[in-house]
């Protein structure tokens, strides 16, 4: 009888690590036969601490790629966030703001996409810009830093970088334009 008890517990610990390790997600069930291996891997880079990966498994359950799953994204995308991932950190914003997966609140949404920005994620420095021209947040909005931001972007020769900074400062984008450079024509 200690014998089978001995057994009983094993293999329940050995389910719980089972489950555990897939955050109870079956990933590749909705994956092609040929490219569970690549999955997998993601996955062991992810579980790992790869924070990359972990933002990368975020979006493909947010998106649906290999299964729509709103309460694994979110786990992913938690876990990248807390390694600096600003990725994850837009992402964590957008569920916020549409209310997806977790309770609607403007303000949570408003703090990961700050902190997406100020870790160099694109797409939420644009989104900031975009909102102070719009007249939201202004108040807590830096209007140079949101300058900067989207001036790096324009140096780059990004043209929605250029577009914004032409309508949050007017006059930088009149200062980088070159002077009419014309030769003047020296006669004899």
């Amino acid at each position: 009888m200690r014998m089978f008890a001995k057994l009983f517990i094993m293999l329940l610990a050995f389910a719980a690590v089972g489950c555990c390790k897939n955050d109870g997600a079956d990933f590749a069930k909705d994956i092609p036969a040929g490219e569970r291996p690549a999955m997998q891997e993601i996955f062991d880079k992810a579980s790992s601490g790869d924070t990359n990966a972990q933002a990368y498994l975020g979006v493909l359950f947010y998106t649906g790629t290999i299964g729509r799953n709103h309460d694994a994204a979110y786990t992913w995308f938690k876990r990248a966030s807390d390694n600096g991932s600003g990725e994850a950190d837009y992402f964590i914003s957008e569920m916020y703001e549409t209310g997806v997966h977790l309770n609607q609140n403007s303000e949570e949404a408003f703090k990961y996409l700050r902190s997406s920005a100020e870790k160099g994620f694109t797409s939420a420095r644009f989104k900031l810009a975009e909102m102070y021209l719009n007249g939201e947040k202004t108040e807590v909005l830096d209007k140079d830093q949101l300058v900067n931001w989207v001036k790096a972007y324009a140096d780059q020769d990004n043209a929605t970088a250029k577009e914004l900074l032409g309508k949050l400062d007017p006059e930088s984008v009149k200062k980088d334009t070159p002077k009419n450079t014309k030769k003047k024509s020296s006669k004899k």
